[in-house]
């Protein structure tokens, strides 16, 4: 069928659905990358916090202790909502790409549509990150409690 000849009643269908998949791919995807910004946010007060306690006079290293434990403990906190928001988002993104490809062969724009999914890149650099945030983290945990003890 040619795409002048399709059927107009099944377009509306299509373009609903299009949007609901549209709509939940990106709000998960917004929300995974608020996640993140709002736990860089954190962990640079949570830095700002640990760098005044051990450089007051005296020292605060019970505080700068307490400081970096929070910081171990956001961490896994902030990667899991992270992490379940973007799987929330691969969700939607199944359903997007189908209708995308639906609606390209629907239009003969097939050669539009490619896949350009870099999982072990994401996977790697979340793992890195994750990696380097817990050892300063733990770094700064060890340095406060070596300064108390």
């Amino acid at each position: 069928m040619s795409p002048d000849k399709h059927a107009p009643e099944n377009d509306t269908l299509l373009v609903a659905a299009l949007d609901h998949c549209w709509a939940w791919y990106d709000a998960r995807s917004k929300r995974s990358t608020d996640v993140i910004s709002y736990y860089l946010v954190a962990t640079a007060i949570l830095i700002t916090a640990y760098t005044s306690a051990i450089t007051a006079k005296p020292p605060h290293y019970w505080f700068a202790t307490a400081i970096a434990g929070a910081g171990l403990m956001l961490t896994p906190l902030a990667v899991a909502a992270a992490i379940h928001q973007a799987g929330e988002a691969k969700r939607g993104e199944t359903a997007l790409t189908k209708l995308q490809a639906r609606v390209a062969g629907r239009l003969g724009l097939d050669y539009l549509i490619e896949q350009q999914a870099q999982p072990r890149l994401t996977r790697a650099a979340t793992s890195t990150a994750l990696g380097l945030a817990f050892a300063l983290n733990a770094g700064a945990l060890g340095y406060a409690l070596a300064q108390l003890f």
